[in-house]
Order: C-alpha cells, then sequence, then structure tokens
C-alpha cells in the first residue's frame, strides 16, 4: 500500500517530492524525521531525511525552503510539553503553510497516538487550520496515512461528469438540467484539492439525481464522477418536456406512436410549407393514387381507353394578414399630442407600447382579436379551392378575380 501512494506522490511532484517540515514544538521535529526515515527506509541526518521513490526521491528538511509539499509538526500534551506554550507557535506556522498555498499536512506527536483524547484534539486542529491531521508516535510515523493525507492535499486537476445517457439531450434551459448544473457549480466553488470529492456526492444526497459511481487518479489529480436517476425520474422528465402526462412504458410507446403519425404527415408536407414560407405559395408531392377503371373513348372512327387517377396534393398560400388599431382620444392639440407620445414610445421601447393597457386591453390584444376575425368566408373558401383545382387540372394560366 505505502509503495503505491509513494508512487503517486512522485507522480504528482515530477519524481522529486521535498517536503519541508515546520514544528512547533521543539525537539519533536528530529524525532519526527528519523520516525520517517525508518518508515520509508531512508536515511536521516541531522535537520533532514531522504528516502528513495520509483524514478525519484524523497526528501524532507527542517525549515521552510523550497517545496513541493510541507508537514506542519506538533504535538500534544503526552510528550511533556503544554499545549499553551506552543499554540502560539502552530498558529504562526499554519498561517504561514497556507499564505505559501503548498499541499500540506499536519503530524500530531503523541505518547498515546490511538487514544480518544488524541483523535478530538486531531479532529479539533483539523478543523481550525484546515489541514488534515495524523496522529503519530513519538518514535514512529505511520507512512501510509501521512502520505496519503498530503496526497489529498495536491491540487484537484480535472474532473468529468457523466449524466445518464439520456439526460445528455436535454437542453440547457430545462430544470433537470438547471438543477443539475447549480448543484455541480455549488459544490465546484468549495472543490480545491483532491481530497474535497466528497463534497459533489454529498451535494446530491436525497436528490433525485446520485453518485454512482467514482473512479478517482491521485497521481494527475483527476476524477471521474459517474450518475444515475432515481426511479421515475425519467418519466417525469419526459412528461415536463413534452407536455402530457407519460408515466409508464405503455403511455411512453402510445405517444411515440402518435408523434410516429404526426412526423409522417408532416414530412409529407414540410417542403411545401418552406416554400410558401420563403415565396408566398407551396405544394405538397401527390398523395397515394387512386386508379379508376377504364374508361372507352370513341373519336370518329376511332376507339381508345383512358385510365384515370385522383390524387390529393395540397397547395399552402401565405397570406399576410394586416390588423389596424386607431385609439382616438380627442381632437386637436390633444389628440396630436397624444400621436406624438406614442411615436416617442415606440422609438424607446417597442414592446412596451404594444402592451400599453388601452379600454381594458393592450395594443397587442387587439391585434390578435383583430386577426383572428380576419378569415376567408365559408363560401369562399369553397369557390377558391375549386378555381385552384381547375387552374391545376385544365392547365389554365390565365385567371380572372373579382372581390365583391
Amino acid at each position: 500500500m505505502l509503495e503505491e501512494i509513494v508512487r503517486s506522490l512522485a507522480a504528482r511532484t515530477g519524481g522529486r517530492c521535498r517536503i519541508a517540515v515546520a514544528a512547533a514544538a521543539q525537539g519533536s521535529a528530529q524525532a519526527f524525521l528519523s520516525a520517517l526515515a525508518r518508515a520509508c527506509g531512508g536515511e536521516a541526518e541531522e535537520g533532514s531525511m531522504r528516502a528513495p521513490l520509483p524514478g525519484g526521491e524523497l526528501s524532507a528538511f527542517l525549515g521552510e525552503g523550497e517545496c513541493e509539499a510541507a508537514v506542519l509538526v506538533t504535538a500534544d500534551a503526552s510528550c511533556g510539553v503544554p499545549r499553551e506554550e506552543i499554540a502560539a507557535e502552530e498558529e504562526k506556522l499554519a498561517a504561514r503553510l497556507s499564505a505559501r498555498g503548498v499541499p500540506a499536512v499536519l503530524a500530531l506527536c503523541s505518547r498515546s497516538p490511538a487514544s480518544d483524547e488524541c483523535a478530538a484534539l486531531a479532529a479539533a486542529l483539523e478543523k481550525k487550520y484546515a489541514l488534515a491531521a495524523v496522529a503519530c508516535g513519538t518514535d514512529e510515523v505511520d507512512a501510509p496515512a501521512l502520505f496519503s493525507a498530503l496526497l489529498l492535499s495536491f491540487p484537484l486537476t480535472r474532473l468529468e461528469i457523466f449524466l445518464p445517457a439520456w439526460m445528455q439531450a436535454l437542453p440547457q434551459e430545462s430544470k433537470a438540467a438547471e438543477a443539475i448544473l447549480a448543484k455541480v457549480r455549488e459544490a465546484a466553488a468549495k472543490m480545491r484539492v483532491f481530497g474535497d470529492l466528497h463534497l459533489l456526492s454529498e451535494a446530491f444526497e436525497g436528490e433525485d439525481i446520485y453518485c454512482l459511481s467514482f473512479e478517482g487518479d491521485a497521481a494527475c489529480g483527476s476524477a471521474v464522477f459517474r450518475f444515475a436517476a432515481k426511479e421515475g425520474v425519467f418519466y417525469r422528465t419526459l412528461s415536463q418536456e413534452c407536455g402530457e402526462e407519460i408515466g409508464s412504458d405503455l403511455q411512453l410507446l402510445a405517444y411515440i406512436r402518435s408523434l410516429a403519425r404526426a412526423k409522417r404527415f408532416y414530412d409529407g408536407c414540410a417542403a411545401a410549407f418552406a416554400a410558401a414560407d420563403e415565396c408566398g405559395y407551396g405544394v405538397t408531392p401527390p398523395a397515394q393514387l387512386t386508379l379508376r377503371a377504364p374508361e372507352t373513348v370513341r373519336r370518329g372512327g376511332k376507339c381508345g381507353v383512358r385510365l384515370c387517377a385522383d390524387a390529393a396534393q395540397y397547395h399552402v398560400i401565405r397570406v399576410c394578414v394586416r390588423s389596424d388599431i386607431s385609439p382616438y382620444t380627442g381632437e386637436g392639440e390633444r389628440g396630436e399630442e397624444f400621436a406624438r407620445s406614442m411615436a416617442e414610445r415606440y422609438r424607446q421601447d417597442p414592446d412596451g407600447l404594444w402592451d400599453t393597457d388601452m379600454f381594458g386591453k393592450s395594443f397587442r390584444q387587439m391585434a390578435q382579436e383583430e386577426m383572428q376575425r380576419k378569415t376567408m368566408p365559408p363560401e369562399a373558401r369553397g369557390k377558391l379551392q375549386r378555381a385552384v383545382e381547375r387552374i391545376v387540372n385544365e392547365g389554365r394560366g390565365g385567371v380572372l378575380c373579382i372581390l365583391l
């Protein structure tokens, strides 16, 4: 286990890991270096230690020189020094390490590192200094625990989040997507080091979306989260997106079949509507042919056969419907002043002018109601349909239209 942790630590530091050791308690630093050297199979000297790394070297030294990581060594009262005498120096060293911004941990030396009192003090110091605290003996160091904590203190370099495949089709403005993004942003703002990854999964506790699996690579500081949705979330989201109540496979299949019918119909007339939108007139391709029985045709002394077929064809016409609203508010100067104010308001805020309320309705509502009333009379619709049919079938180019 230690070898794997040290290998990851070497990868994070480019093969050369220099650890600055800052001691708040006199005499504890050299003992810590010696114990660390024994745990790593290295050698300790006065004020430093060295140990081989896979493809590099691990070294630790007393002081605050150039380094890739740091350890703040302190002690509890069992080491013979009252906590009150080292608290001030401990706070100064913790502040300097925080200002430097290097990955750092706190090593709490104790004659009883497994005691409840030591664990309680370690938890309090961890909360106070925002540093991972590891309890150590006076003559031995739990190297795997220390280096694991140090490795988790390195910055997070890459975070990948995979949502359920169906969620990737949601637009960003959807309610489900907005809720997920808000949670991710909230958690990401608090995540600085590799050890903060738990904040992301905790952010989704009790939510419809939960963390299904997590893969972290401490050697490069990257992590991959895979999320899943609770039962029923898919259908609830689908209902919101479609505007229809879909709560089961049966309802989903029925809805898809209705959409398929609508799509087949739309595919047949989409080109006609596009042409009408572009140039004002569009025609759909002929529908399924209806074949009539052959008819005998005689002309003079000749005899022949006529074959006829009918097919539905839709002619789409784009019509610009105009609505005129002319509010009169008075005569003379009063009316002119009203007209000038309307023109000025339109220049400043066109939408605001159309939303102006008059006589209990906005101008926009008046215009919409006027347009809805402007439809072709039923009798005229039939005549227009028959006229277009004759023009198409008889191939006559001339059209005379009289509007009464």
